[in-house]
Formats: C-alpha cells, structure tokens, sequence
C-alpha cells in the first residue's frame, strides 16, 4: 500500500508564508496527482484541476489525506476518479464539478474498493446522453431516432465496496437524457424515450456503509420522452425516464447497505415529461404518453438495507407530466395520465431494517396529468398521478422483500400520508395519521402527535429533529431495545422522567440547548418591514445571538429579530447561536431577499363595458388593472342608488353571466385593491332582450 500525506506540522509551519495554489492535473496519473496534493496543501489550499479522471487500478492501494480547503474538480467536463481492481482511500477533500454518465466525481468497479472520510461532494453530475433525433428525410421511416440514455450515482457510482464516513453529498445530480425527436418524413415515427436516473448522490450495487453523513438537495431527474413527427401522420412522443433515490439508490441483493447516523433532506426525485400523442393515418388523435414516476426522494432501496438513527426531512419524491393528447380531425387522444410518485422519504422494493430514526415533512406529488385533444369530438383529459407515502412507502412484496419499522417516528408529511404499505411493525413507533398499520399490543400508536422541532444544528456531526419536553416519544424504550447512543452521539437513556430511552433518531436531554422552530426565508418589498424568530427550549437562561453575513449583530440577543424600513443593504444571511451553560447551537440560515420596486395604489386602465345579451346568452365584464401585485378583485350589482351587494365567486379581472335572465339586468361595477389602496370602477350595465328584439330598460 502505498499512502500519501503531507506532514501536519510543516504544513502549519508554511501557511503563513504561501498563499493558495491552483493546478492541473492532465495525465490521470495518481503519482502526479500526490504531486498535486502535497504542493496545494502546503500552499494552504486551493483547487486541483483533473482534466482525465485519476485512474486507481493494478492491485495498488492509493491513499490520499487533505485539509479541507483543498479542492478537487472535474471542470464538468469529466469524473474525478476512476477504481478498477484497486483501493482508493480520501480524507478531507471537496470533490465537486465532476462530470460522468456513471459515478460524476466516483466510479468503483466490482473489484474495487473506496474509503473516503471527511470529504464534502457538490455539484457533480451523472448525465445521460440525449437520444439521437431523426432530422428531415423524406424516407418513410427516415433516420435513426434513440433513446436517451440512463445515468446513474451523481456522485459515486458503487459496484465494488465502499465505506463513507463523516461526508456530505451536497446538490449532486443524476439526469437522464431526452429522447431523440423524430423529424419530418418518418411516417408515424414516434419520439424516443427518456432515460432513467437513479441515484443523485450514490448509486450502490455493491458493499456499502454509510457514517455520519448528510445528503441533502441532491436530485434524480428523469429525462423527457421526445417528440413525434411533427407533419403529416403524426408520430406518438416517447416516454418520460423515471427519477429514483434522490439521496441514495441501493439495490444490492446479498450484501446489506448500512447506514448509520445519517440525516436526508430536501433530496428531490423527478419524473420526466412525457410526449404528446400523435395523429393516425384515419385522423384520428392518439392518447398522450403516461408521465413517468419518481421513487424515494431521499432513498430508494431494492435490494438489502438497514438504516439505525437516521434522519429524513423534506425530501419529495414528484411524478412526470403525462402527455396530451393528440388533436385529430374526427376524436382528439385522450390525455395521458401524470406519473405515480412514491416514497419521499424512504420508497422499498427490497428489504429494509429501520430502527430509531425519524421521518418528518416529506412529500409526494402526482403528476400533472395531459389535457385531452381536440376534433369533432374532444379527447378527455388524463389522470394526476398517483401519490404513496409522503414519508415512507413499501411496495415489496409479501416474502420478497419487507419494511421493518422499530421505535421510529413517522411525522406529519407535507403531501400525502404518512406511508404507505404493509409495515413490518417491531413495535414503539409513532406515526401523525392512521396510514401505517400497527399491531396491537406493539407499543406503537397511529394518530398521535409526536411533537417535534425542526430539522437543525443539535451537536453531533450531522442536522437532527429535537424532541419536545413533552413529545410521547421520550422516555419510552427499554434501554436494552435501543441502540447506545443516538444519531448524535449521545448516550443513551437521557433521563427526564424515568430511566428508559426515546422514539427516533433524537435523544432529548432537558438541559442542553436545542432549536425547536428554526428561522425562516423571506421576500419583503423594500421599505416594509421584516422579523425574522427561533424558538428554543433547553435549562435557563438561554442566550441569543444573531448574525447577518457571518458577523455578528450586537444589539439583536432576543429570540427574535425585527428590521423596520427594509433596504437593499439588508439583503443576505441572517442565523442565530442560541446557548446556555450546558451547550450551545447555530440555527439555520435564513435569507433576506430585498425587492426594489416601487409600490402602487390600483388604477383602472381599462373600464367594465356595458353588455347586451338575448335570454339565455352569456355576458362577460373585464376589467384592465395596474398597480402592485397581488391585485384582488371583487365585482358587485346595485341593488339602489347608493347600495351594491357582492357578487359570490366573483373576484376576477374578468366576471361572465351565462344562461343571462332578465331578473340580473342591471349595473355592475368591481372593486380592485392590493396592499397600498383600493379603487373602484365605473358602473357597467347589463341588458337583457327577448330574440323577437323587445328590450327591457334597467333601472
């Protein structure tokens, strides 16, 4: 083995003496690669420019320790490391900007290995390529039209084994390509299909462990399915690719993936966009291809898995918009359905163990569905896809595969319920709603609170949910059913009111300080006012402090912040350090975004005309506004000289009377107000005849 490091004291003894240090690596050799490494961190960081991926292989075990302020990047152009029949060991490094179909920074072989610790991943992208489209050719059939292709691990690709320790996967990507279009002259040539993509931060189908780690805003986007032929007798689009395991794909079948200590969140899976239906020889419009489905938002597992004191927040898992249907002389195509999305948390098909971990706000959106085509007879409108589990869905089946659900909390979701599926229940969970079902005399309960905080900075080396003084998750767990410590490290029991251990991935501690409602974004329009709040809860007194752009503010140590008269120079990053003698906790970053424009009263700019309509007929007003957005309106009837009554549901810039009747002759006018005034329009009149012409004169 031969391992590479550069000495801690000399390179402490030669920070104060370089500056950073920016190089290139061209030849995707390891040797020049150490070059490369030692040289940047004696410079005290900088980035590393790979150009050919560095590439592990021949029986040689490479090993590689950094700070963290050196970076290595593929200048999305390329991966960063290549590992065939070798090992691969990386301690402190950012990887980010790598660029591959398998594996944007990582590629293992199945006879490779990777250790990697401390290490953060960023923006690096598994990318399929676009299918090839067909062009012009007057041939029937003319030209090749492809399918996009499947891409699969953003960030590392995993065949062989890897180990994963204390890393975060930040905003990788797996994106299919598009399907090629099919060009003009292809009689009935259909679009070609989308490509999958499966695992924004890891795909695995090896040996994995995964340790204290984050994953958070990573995305699986399937690719669109390409167009039909666009002349003559139209040609069908292609299918959307499916998005899958956003955070992590895992699909080994002999080997458990192990995760431990691990916090998902805001990882999105994303089904691709469908093709329109095309157009038969009879003229007749075909139905829109179906939107394709997006499967575990944070983690999408088909092969064996157990995951003990992990954390998943706000992941989602959203459908592919369905097609619409083609437009045909005699019947338009039906609508094609919108793609079905399952499992924004944690979406099985294999078989998983999960044991004190906490599900919170995931979701899971149907796709939109296609509206139907046009002809002498209309095509009707697809389906929204289906939504299963906004925090967990388990859809292996009975003796194939499981989801084994022990003291674990599965927390309101932001769409959809809870979970869905058959549940293997190990007993002392809690579930928000009554979609999991439990066993009796489990210890588990459905349809009960857990009162939890937000997901934030608790100690430890990952973001964790804090449990309230008086969430029934505490104090529950016979130690001896617990694991030791929770996903931050502390020990447990913790005791508050006896001595047992609690429900989830958090282990409450009535003393240390914890946030429970974490600060939140906000746009204001510039000159209004902003406030920005924490709540926190650990033993008094508690201490506040706020930052805004990494300084600190030093008249704002209140549990909340408020700046009045808002200008651009306000705009930017504001958090809060709460502390008390036991511990203290960062919150996290909430960003000010100022407008600048100029606010306004509404005016009319155009007026509600009078209207002259036969029995029966339909009459519209509309009305032209400006002003500052949003605008609300409200239009009335006189009902005397100086009274007007509110017309129910009328609150458009446009107001229709259809099937008009001479009882609703009259003048009507609209109200138009915003955040800075009102304004009300002139009266317009409604008249209504006979259809022998024998007008009614309103009051």
């Amino acid at each position: 083995m031969r391992k590479r490091f550069v000495c801690v004291l000399g390179v402490v003894l030669m920070l104060a003496a370089r500056g950073r240090a920016d190089t290139t690596v061209s030849d995707g050799s390891p040797d020049t690669f150490s070059t490369a490494v030692d040289d940047t961190v004696a410079a005290g960081g900088g980035t590393i420019l790979v150009t050919t991926p560095i590439l592990i292989t021949g029986g040689v075990d490479e090993t590689f320790e950094a700070v963290s302020n050196v970076v290595v990047s593929g200048g999305n152009t390329n991966s960063l490391f290549i590992v065939q029949g070798a090992s691969l060991t990386l301690s402190n490094f950012t990887l980010i900007n790598g660029r591959a179909t398998n594996g944007g920074a990582i590629s293992v072989a199945a006879d490779g290995s990777l250790t990697v610790t401390s290490c953060t991943f960023s923006n690096n992208i598994a990318q399929g390529a676009d299918g090839l489209s067909s062009g012009t050719n007057s041939a029937v059939g003319g030209g090749q039209v492809t399918a996009g292709e499947a891409a699969f691990g953003g960030a590392i690709f995993n065949l062989g084994a890897a180990s994963i320790f204390n890393c975060q996967f930040l905003t990788n990507r797996a994106v299919g390509g598009n399907g090629g279009d099919s060009g003009t002259g292809r009689n009935e040539g259909a679009g070609g299909n989308g490509g999958s993509a499966t695992g924004g931060g890891i795909y695995n189908l090896g040996m994995l462990l995964l340790v204290n780690s984050t994953f958070a805003g990573n995305l699986a986007a399937g690719g669109n399915g390409g167009a039909g032929n666009p002349s003559g007798t139209i040609g069908s689009g292609g299918i959307a690719g499916s998005g899958a395991g956003a955070g992590l794909f895992s699909a080994d079948p002999n080997e458990p993936a192990v995760i431990l200590n691990c916090t998902f969140s805001d990882n999105i899976a994303q089904g691709g966009v469908s093709g329109d239906g095309g157009v038969s020889s009879a003229g007749m419009g075909r139905a829109g291809r179906t939107g394709s489905g997006a499967f575990g938002g944070g983690v999408d597992n088909a092969g064996l898995m157990a995951a003990t004191n992990c954390t998943f927040f706000k992941n989602i898992a959203s459908g592919g918009t369905g097609g619409n249907g083609g437009n045909g002389g005699g019947r338009g195509g039906a609508g094609g359905n919108g793609g079905r999305a399952s499992g924004g948390g944690l979406y099985n098909a294999g078989s998983v163990s999960v044991v004190n971990c906490t599900f919170a706000q995931g979701g899971v959106i149907g796709g939109t569905n296609g509206t139907g085509g046009s002809g002498i007879v209309s095509g009707s409108d697809g389906r929204r896809g289906g939504r299963y589990g906004g925090n967990i869905a388990n859809v292996a089946k009975k003796r194939k595969g499981s989801l084994f659900l022990m003291n674990s909390i599965v927390a309101a979701s932001l769409a959809g319920g809870g979970g869905y599926g058959r549940v293997a229940d190990g007993g002392f969970n809690i579930s928000a709603d009554k979609s999991i079902a439990f066993k009796r005399g489990s210890g588990s309960k459905s349809k009960v609170n857990p009162r939890i905080g937000d997901l934030g900075d608790n100690g430890g080396p990952t973001e964790t949910i804090p449990l309230m003084t008086n969430s029934p998750a505490v104090d529950v767990l016979d130690p001896s059913i617990a694991p030791d410590t929770d996903q931050r490290g502390v020990t447990r029991p913790q005791t508050v009111f006896a001595s047992l251990s609690d429900i989830g991935a958090y282990e409450l501690d009535v003393n240390s300080a914890k946030i429970l409602s974490q600060p939140q974004s906000a746009s204001v329009i510039k000159g209004s006012n902003v406030t920005f709040s924490v709540t926190a809860a650990g033993a008094a007194p508690l201490y506040y402090q706020w930052f805004f752009n990494g300084a600190p503010l030093d008249t704002f140590t209140n549990s909340s912040l408020t700046i009045t008269n808002v200008q651009s120079t306000n705009a930017g990053n504001f958090l809060v350090v709460v502390g008390n003698s036991f511990n203290s906790v960062t919150s996290r970053v909430a960003v000010l975004t100022v407008t600048n424009i100029v606010t306004s009263a509404p005016t009319i700019i155009t007026e509600p005309a009078s209207q002259n309509v036969v029995v029966g007929g339909t009459a519209t007003f509309s009305i032209t506004a400006a002003g500052t957005a949003p605008l609300f309106y409200q239009w009335v009837f006189q009902v005397s000289s100086v009274v007007f009554t509110n017309i129910t549901g009328a609150t458009n810039s446009t107001f229709s009377i259809t099937n008009a009747q001479t009882a609703q002759q009259g003048n009507y006018a609209v109200t138009v107000t915003n955040s800075f005034g009102s304004t009300n329009s002139t009266t317009a009149a409604l008249y209504v005849t006979n259809s022998t012409g024998g007008g009614i004169t309103p009051p």
